[in-house]
């Protein structure tokens, strides 16, 4: 049985299973699988040009299982990449070390939302980012992306949020700034 693209059953933001906080968004989408395929080890598919990450796999069937329906996460398109400006850290002699910039691949969705900040606090951000895997930001770092018309977003993250799979190994890092 080939994969089977389709929409998520819900985009209302209602929890999906077993994953705590995480919440539908215009990025996911649903892909079932055959019985053949192992979904336990597959954690990235490439559909037309974008890397979709599994973030959630439920076995389906009756009387055993013929399927894996799964959650898939849009992780990378072509073209979009963000900056990571490292804050300078501090030598032990109150010395400051200069790191070099970091430039990685991710997916950038524009929006205006409202999420809650490392503090719990309500916090507005403009752009949630996701980047494959476990990307090297923190509260102190400067993230920059540069959109396709030229304008430039440089600020601090206000969440940084690390999904997981069962097994604990990194998925992808969602940064909202």
């Amino acid at each position: 049985m080939p994969a089977v693209w389709k929409n998520p059953p819900s985009l209302n933001g209602s929890p999906a299973r077993a994953l705590g906080d995480y919440t539908l968004d215009t990025n996911d989408i649903s892909v079932s699988l055959g019985e053949d395929i192992s979904a336990d080890t597959v954690i990235r598919v490439h559909r037309k040009g974008r890397r979709y990450i599994f973030t959630d796999i439920d076995e389906r069937g009756l009387g055993g299982v013929n399927r894996y329906e799964c959650r898939a996460m849009l992780a990378v398109t072509d073209g979009q990449q963000i900056t990571i400006i490292p804050s300078a850290a501090d030598d032990g002699w109150g010395q400051p070390i200069e790191q070099p910039p970091v430039t990685i691949s991710a997916f950038v969705q524009e929006e205006t939302r409202t999420v809650a900040n490392q503090y719990g606090e309500e916090a507005v951000v403009q752009l949630r980012i996701v980047a494959e895997g476990l990307a090297p930001v923190s509260y102190r770092d400067k993230v920059r992306y540069v959109n396709e018309l030229g304008i430039v977003v440089e600020r601090e993250p206000v969440r940084i949020v690390i999904r997981r799979r069962v097994d604990g190994a990194p998925l992808v890092t969602e940064v909202y700034v």
